[in-house]
């Protein structure tokens, strides 16, 4: 069953619809244009329209052409229809754009030459069309329809210049006596590039809107481990490389902790990956839970994990790392058997307040001959290195 959350998050970002979806899209907006012109039109001879609007008018014009402006409204009508019908039967093909780009293009040609080729929503299709297609549709068919309306704008504008045809035919009296623009054609105009202008600037930008969630979605993801969703090696050595240079710039001292889960491959080797995904996703939150909001918390591989502790000297960054492996001695994996698998792991921390110029990557190199030292010491404990040399384990 398909529910509104489905149906949201299916079509409110354009980004992922099909060809056939968005050439619908773009033959819906046509429709609407074709209808606001050819309503108008009707509205202007008809007698509710004031009297007074009709000398600004071709009223001759509009009787000519009326059997086109129907025709080109029942068959933007058809083609929709036609698009939604084969929708699911070939929802990628490009063919849907081509023939709805060339569609657009060559149908607001035909009313821009109605009403004049610089007129102020020809300008407004012209340059905000192509902006929108260029996100959204197939780059090709948006090129075609953009040159086909470009060289079909000249063609119609030169040809004014030579008399060879009438410029904006269906408009009279576009100034005055005086030589003042008349307000009606002044209103027209931007009752026609109003639409256009509202509805290009607004899928403009919910396009780009959802275009910058999704790529702040794939950078947390490129920084993110998708097992226990810390940060990455990539993000918690970024993080660390940060502190490093703001510790170096500014003078707080900052640790270094690498944490080592005890026996891990025992546990893979007998309750199998699962359980040890288990494992590291409670010790990954046992982590985050035992450290302060401005610490730094990443997997650094496999079952080792990197622990960045700004503004913290030896002694504080101690306490922490001992609180971390109290809480990992804490967890208690119940896997259905009748002993819950127990978690503890060896630390290895390094501080830099009395060395603010070594490295960071010396800082993890001393952090990782101290786990190691734990490791050798039974396990299941902190060893502080401090400039190579280490202080006793600490249980």
């Amino acid at each position: 069953m398909i529910t509104i959350k489905t149906l949201i998050q299916k079509y409110v970002n354009p980004l992922d619809w099909s060809s056939a979806t968005r050439a619908a899209l773009l033959l819906c907006m046509t429709l609407a244009a074709h209808m606001q012109y050819v309503l108008w039109c009707y509205y202007q001879v008809s007698d509710l329209s004031p009297e007074i609007n009709k000398q600004y008018i071709n009223l001759a014009l509009f009787e000519d052409h009326q059997f086109y402006l129907n025709s080109i409204l029942l068959f933007t009508v058809s083609l929709l229809l036609l698009v939604l019908s084969f929708r699911k039967r070939f929802p990628e093909s490009e063919a849907y754009e081509h023939i709805a780009s060339q569609y657009y293009s060559f149908t607001l040609l035909y009313f821009s030459y109605f009403v004049g080729t610089l007129h102020i929503a020809t300008g407004v299709v012209l340059a905000g069309a192509p902006v929108v297609g260029f996100i959204l549709f197939n780059r090709r068919a948006v090129l075609l329809a953009f040159g086909v309306s470009l060289v079909g704008q000249g063609i119609i504008s030169y040809a004014t210049t030579t008399g060879a045809l009438p410029y904006a035919p269906l408009v009279k009296n576009l100034q005055g006596s005086d030589g003042a623009l008349s307000l009606f054609w002044m209103e027209t105009m931007y009752f026609f590039a109003a639409p256009h202008l509202i509805v290009l600037l607004l899928f403009a930008y919910h396009v780009l809107t959802e275009w910058r969630r999704r790529e702040h979605e794939i950078r947390l993801l490129s920084l993110t481990d998708p097992l226990t969703h810390l940060s990455n090696r990539r993000s918690i050595l970024e993080d660390l490389n940060q502190e490093h240079e703001r510790s170096g710039r500014y003078g707080p001292s900052f640790s270094v902790l690498l944490v080592d889960l005890d026996h891990f491959k025992h546990v893979n080797d007998t309750w199998g990956h699962p359980v040890g995904d288990l494992v590291l996703v409670a010790a990954a939150k046992a982590l985050k839970e035992s450290v302060r909001k401005v610490d730094y918390v990443g997997r650094y591989g496999g079952e080792e994990f990197l622990v960045v502790l700004p503004g913290t000297d030896s002694d504080g960054a101690f306490q922490l790392a001992d609180r971390c492996r109290k809480q990992l001695e804490m967890i208690a994996i119940d896997i259905g058997k009748s002993k819950p698998i127990n978690i503890t792991g060896s630390m290895g921390l390094y501080c830099n307040e009395h060395g603010r110029s070594i490295s960071a990557e010396q800082m993890l190199h001393y952090a990782d001959e101290a786990l190691y030292k734990a490791k050798a010491s039974g396990r299941n404990c902190v060893i502080v290195s401090e400039n190579e040399k280490d202080l006793l384990p600490t249980r």
